[in-house]
C-alpha cells in the first residue's frame, strides 16, 4: 500500500510539472487551441488526483504518449519564435536609429529656401541673357551662382533618371537664339519676356552626373528646362512631361526614412502576430491534438491507445522555422 501510495504521489507530482509547463508555453503562445489543451489536461490530471480507485498508471500513460511529446514540440516552436522575435525586435531598434540619425542630417526647409533663391537668380539671369540677345551685346556674363546651387543639392535632393529619359529631353529640336553664353528656344525667350520672367524652380534631374533644372512659370502651368552641361534653354511639352518624373524633389533621406519607417510598421505587426500565428502544419496538430484528448473516455481508453497510430508520433518530425 505504501508503495502504491508512493507512486500515486509521484505521478501527480510529475502531472504537475507538466501542467505547469504547459501553462508557460500557453501564456507564450496565448492560442485558444493551446488554451484549450491546458483546460482539459488540467480536467484529465484533477481526474485522477481526486479519485483514487483510478488506475494513476494510466495518467502517466496519457503523459508518456500525449503530453511530452506534445510540450516538446512547442518548445522547440518556442524557441524558435523566440529567436524570430529578438531577430525583428533588433531589425526595429537599428532602423529606428537610422531614422533618428538621418533626421537629424536633413534641412528640408533649408532646400526650400535656396530653391527660392535660385529661381529669383535664374530669373535675373535670363532677363540678363535676353538683354544680350536683344541688344546683341555679348559681354561678359557668369554662371557661378546658378551652378553653385546644383552642385550643392544634386546628390541629397536631385532626382535620378535613366539614360533614354535624359536622351529624351537632351535631344530635342527648336528653333534657337544662341550666343557664346546660352543656347535659348526662341518660343521659350519671347514667353519668358512676355512674363516678366516670373518663374519657380520645380525640380532636379541627374543622368550620369549631368543636371537638368525644371522650371515653371509663375502664372502659367507651363514649363521649361534647363540643360546645365550645354547651358540651354528649352520649352518641355505636356507629352515629355509625362514620360519623365518632374515631382517636387524629396531629399534622399528622406526617401529612405520613409521605406525605413514602412518597414518597420510591417516588423511591428509582424511582431504582434509572432506567436500566435504558427505553421499550417502546426496549427493542424494542434487543433488534431485538442480533438483527440477532449473526445477520449479515459477512463476506459487510455490503456488502448495504439503508440503506433498516435498522431502526435509526427510532431517531433516538424520542421520549425
Amino acid at each position: 500500500m505504501q508503495e502504491e501510495e508512493e507512486r500515486f504521489v509521484q505521478i501527480i507530482k510529475d502531472s504537475n510539472r507538466k501542467l505547469v509547463i504547459l501553462e508557460l508555453l500557453s501564456n507564450f503562445f496565448s492560442h485558444k487551441d493551446f488554451v484549450g489543451v491546458l483546460i482539459k489536461t488540467r480536467i484529465i490530471h484533477t481526474l485522477f488526483e481526486n479519485n483514487k480507485a483510478l488506475d494513476i498508471n494510466k495518467l502517466e500513460l496519457f503523459h508518456v504518449q500525449f503530453t511530452s511529446s506534445f510540450i516538446e514540440l512547442f518548445q522547440k516552436l518556442k524557441k524558435a519564435k523566440e529567436q524570430q522575435y529578438l531577430l525583428i525586435s533588433d531589425e526595429i531598434y537599428i532602423n529606428e536609429d537610422i531614422i533618428t540619425k538621418l533626421k537629424s542630417e536633413i534641412d528640408e526647409s533649408g532646400f526650400a529656401e535656396k530653391a527660392k533663391t535660385h529661381a529669383r537668380n535664374m530669373s535675373r539671369k535670363i532677363e540678363e541673357l535676353y538683354n544680350m540677345f536683344a541688344t546683341e551685346n555679348e559681354g561678359f556674363f557668369s554662371w557661378n551662382e546658378i551652378i553653385s546651387f546644383s552642385d550643392h543639392v544634386k546628390q541629397e535632393y536631385f532626382r535620378e533618371i535613366a539614360l533614354e529619359e535624359y536622351e529624351k529631353i537632351d535631344f530635342l529640336n527648336k528653333k534657337l537664339y544662341e550666343n557664346k553664353h546660352v543656347k535659348f528656344e526662341k518660343k521659350l525667350l519671347g514667353r519668358l519676356n512676355i512674363l516678366k520672367f516670373k518663374i519657380k524652380f520645380l525640380c532636379g534631374l541627374v543622368c550620369n552626373n549631368e543636371v537638368i533644372e525644371v522650371f515653371e512659370f509663375r502664372d502659367s502651368n507651363d514649363k521649361f528646362i534647363f540643360i546645365a552641361n550645354e547651358k540651354a534653354f528649352y520649352l518641355l511639352d505636356d507629352v515629355l512631361a509625362k514620360e519623365i518624373n518632374i515631382a517636387k524633389n524629396d531629399s534622399v533621406k528622406g526617401e529612405i526614412i520613409t521605406q525605413l519607417r514602412e518597414k518597420n510598421s510591417a516588423l511591428t505587426f509582424e511582431l504582434s502576430t509572432i506567436k500566435t500565428s504558427f505553421p499550417e502544419n502546426v496549427d493542424e496538430v494542434l487543433k488534431e491534438y485538442l480533438d483527440k484528448i477532449s473526445s477520449v473516455d479515459f477512463v476506459e481508453d487510455l490503456q488502448n491507445v495504439d503508440e503506433q497510430t498516435n498522431i502526435l508520433r509526427t510532431m517531433l518530425n516538424i520542421n520549425i522555422k
